[in-house]
């Protein structure tokens, strides 16, 4: 288990260490409460890996890929969707050849995916964030 301590000021520092952990076959799980900067957090992954495109919220396309440096990226955000309509989107196959960070991942049926880094994200009193990163296998 690994614990990260940053600032909106310092996130690109956070973001870089946490895209080291992307690979395919290893889903990045992001959890947190709504406003706990799971999208912001993930714009500087993207940025961290040196992707030259917008990073945009995918909450209404729900599903958005990045060309980086290591290959695609998908930012994916489950918050519309239950767990039904998340076994159309194809998941499986993505993880196999792509790296992957989900939004909202309590919309996925339990054991999803057979390995992945949990991320939670928390804003503490004093406006940090706390982010505890573990795999799961």
């Amino acid at each position: 288990m690994k614990v990260i301590h940053f600032t909106l000021e310092s996130i690109g520092q956070a973001a870089r260490e946490v895209s080291f952990l992307l690979k395919p076959g290893m889903p990045l799980l992001l959890y947190g409460e709504m406003g706990a900067g799971k999208t912001t957090l993930t714009k500087h992954i993207v940025l961290s890996l040196e992707c030259c495109e917008e990073v945009t919220s995918p909450t209404f396309t729900i599903m958005q890929s990045y060309v980086t440096v290591l290959g695609t990226l998908w930012h994916i955000d489950l918050y519309r969707l239950d767990e039904h309509s998340t076994d159309e989107l194809g998941l499986e196959e993505l993880n196999k050849q792509d790296m992957m960070i989900v939004e909202w991942p309590e919309r996925l049926r339990a054991k999803f995916f057979l390995t992945y880094t949990k991320a939670t994200l928390k804003v503490l009193e004093n406006g940090t964030r706390e982010l505890v990163l573990e795999v799961v296998n």
